[in-house]
């Protein structure tokens, strides 16, 4: 009777051990929170969206295809980086910026829960972003609504063609890819993407906080990717989350502290080009000096200032009368005169007139018992260096000047085809004086002065060269191989005479507020630079960084205003008079 027993009872203790074993291998129903997706988050700042709107960033792909790509654009180099060029057919001046971002979505899980009987996830939540087009190529009047799309499947990898696109109006101007024509769809490169095959779907608006829900059949498999247009994916392991608990369980989660954007491209020139410049030893030159000079004023450190325009002069027997200028000062801020003295006669080499220091700064040396002597020796220096002028230099520019204001004028500005011409003609006169006289350099021709203590550190001919660069006329080369010489020899300031980049600033001053635009991210040392100029009593000549003053319109305020607030980000009040300051 007992063995009877035994053996029934050992078959159901097997079973009951086996049931057992087998529950705890399989998968329970679930719910899972926002730190199991924030630890499965995978490729990040890696993808962005091409949907089926929009192939790429600038045109629609050359296929039928109506899938959306999340793509690798990694390795995007900007359209003239690849080798396209662009050529006004009208004769009006054209300069091609590209500035690209790519901005941040942020994803809030509220409910997650797993069904293990069907493999059903039912996903819920929030995602938010910034809802600004990505690249500065378009027009701003161009409104483009964007879209947050939520995949829920597996994968698929594939390549993606970028194309150049629609650009600009063909119109007017031409476009070359290594000296041939190019159009919408002249390849540019191509990258590595993944699409989503069998999925489920869902879309929503990109905005500040909108809900998504999302319910679908999860394998090992499976990812849960958010995309927009001008924003990195988001793309969540799901398979591996409910399946494999234990890859990413000691993952570090890194807080993101904003969701605004982060600036890929900059007027043409990679961000991470311009970092990687940064980071690296550079040579110390010219400009070394007088960029930390100006960092230090920025920051009111005067003393420290005075020590590198001190550190500038024993290396560099030859100065641009700007950094004297700046150097006066900052020795007079320091409290010490005898510097401040030996700085002025510096700059009576430049052949600038005593009443120069009649400006308020130069009260205190004005009273120093040195004044007298120093007066004196002054306008000896400056009188014998207005004696070795190149007057016909001179009087040449003045003429070439005029023959460029009587087309460029205001009041009698001609068509966009005769100043084309005029400063082709204009440009070939300044190459060959310039061959034959030198460059107009402070000690050939000295600096200008307006209102007797006013410093101007761009002399009127700069006017020319902008021109020139702005119309590109086919002798430009050559007036470009002569400045780049001058450069060089340190007579031509061409890192700071010649800025016509401004249209491409991510700053924006509008009714005496400072804008940064969302896209550009925050650049700390530009927005001291912009500030600094509206609070410079002392009179510094600086680099203020490069923004636009956007005239206030008064026809459509309210459109005006609601721009600003969707796209830039408020800094400051610099001026309660900004109506004068646009004018």
């Amino acid at each position: 009777m007992k063995k009877i027993l035994l053996v029934p009872l050992v078959v159901l203790i097997n079973i009951l051990f086996t049931n057992l074993a087998l529950a705890q291998n399989q998968i329970k129903y679930k719910a899972f929170s926002q730190n199991d997706f924030d630890k499965n988050a995978v490729l990040k700042e890696t993808y962005n969206l091409w949907n089926n709107n929009r192939t790429n960033w600038f045109s629609e792909s050359k296929d039928s295809a109506k899938t959306s790509f999340f793509v690798d654009t990694r390795k995007y180099k900007g359209i003239v980086n690849y080798g396209v060029t662009f050529k006004s057919k009208t004769f009006r001046g054209f300069q091609f910026l590209e500035h690209l971002s790519m901005c941040f979505l942020k994803i809030e899980i509220t409910k997650c829960n797993f069904n293990p009987k069907d493999s059903i996830a039912e996903i819920e939540g929030f995602v938010s972003g910034n809802n600004d087009w990505g690249s500065n190529v378009f027009m701003r009047t161009k409104k483009i609504k964007d879209y947050v799309e939520v995949f829920l499947g597996e994968k698929r990898d594939t390549i993606r063609v970028c194309y150049l696109g629609n650009t600009v109006n063909k119109d007017s101007v031409g476009v070359k890819l290594r000296n041939k024509e190019a159009d919408e769809f002249t390849v540019l490169d191509q990258f590595t993407a993944f699409y989503f095959k069998n999925y489920q779907y869902y879309k929503t608006n990109l905005a500040e906080k909108q809900p998504f829900k999302i319910k679908g059949k999860v394998s090992k498999n499976t990812l849960l990717a958010f995309g927009s247009g001008a924003s990195y994916a988001e793309v969540f392991d799901l398979g591996s989350m409910i399946y494999d608990p234990n890859k990413n369980r000691g993952k570090k989660i890194i807080q993101r502290e904003n969701y605004d954007c982060k600036p890929l491209i900059t007027a043409n020139k990679l961000v991470a080009d311009i970092e990687k410049e940064k980071s690296q030893k550079q040579e110390i030159n010219y400009y070394t000096y007088t960029k930390s000079a100006e960092n230090y004023i920025l920051t009111r450190q005067f003393g420290k200032a005075k020590e590198e325009y001190n550190l500038l002069a024993k290396k560099y027997p030859t100065l641009f009368a700007r950094d004297i200028h700046n150097a006066i000062r900052c020795a007079i801020l320091s409290r010490d005169f005898k510097t401040a003295f030996w700085w002025g006669e510096k700059l009576a080499l430049k052949g600038v007139k005593l009443p120069y220091f009649n400006a308020k700064i130069f009260n205190g040396i004005r009273k120093n018992p040195e004044w007298k002597n120093f007066s004196t020796k002054y306008d000896s220096i400056c009188k014998n260096a207005q004696s070795k002028w190149n007057v016909n230099l001179k009087n040449e520019l003045t003429n070439l000047l005029n023959e460029d204001q009587a087309d460029y004028g205001l009041e009698n500005r001609k068509s966009p085809k005769t100043l084309y011409e005029t400063t082709e003609r204009v440009t070939g006169k300044l190459i060959d004086l310039i061959k034959k006289e030198g460059y107009p350099s402070e000690e050939r021709i000295g600096s200008l002065v307006i209102k007797d203590t006013v410093l101007i550190s761009f002399p009127d001919f700069n006017v020319l060269i902008i021109h020139a660069l702005q119309q590109k006329p086919d002798n430009l080369p050559a007036l470009n191989e002569l400045l780049d010489k001058n450069s060089n020899a340190l007579e031509y300031d061409a890192k700071r005479q010649v800025n016509i980049m401004g249209g491409g600033s991510c700053f924006c001053i509008y009714k005496g507020n400072l804008y940064s635009l969302k896209s550009c991210g925050r650049n700390e040392l530009e927005l001291k630079k912009i500030i600094f100029k509206f609070n410079n009593p002392k009179g510094f000549i600086m680099e203020n960084g490069n923004f636009v003053v956007e005239a206030h319109d008064s026809k459509n305020p309210k459109e005006v205003d609601d721009y600003y607030k969707q796209r830039y980000n408020l800094i400051m009040k610099l001026t309660d008079d900004w109506e004068f300051y646009e004018k």
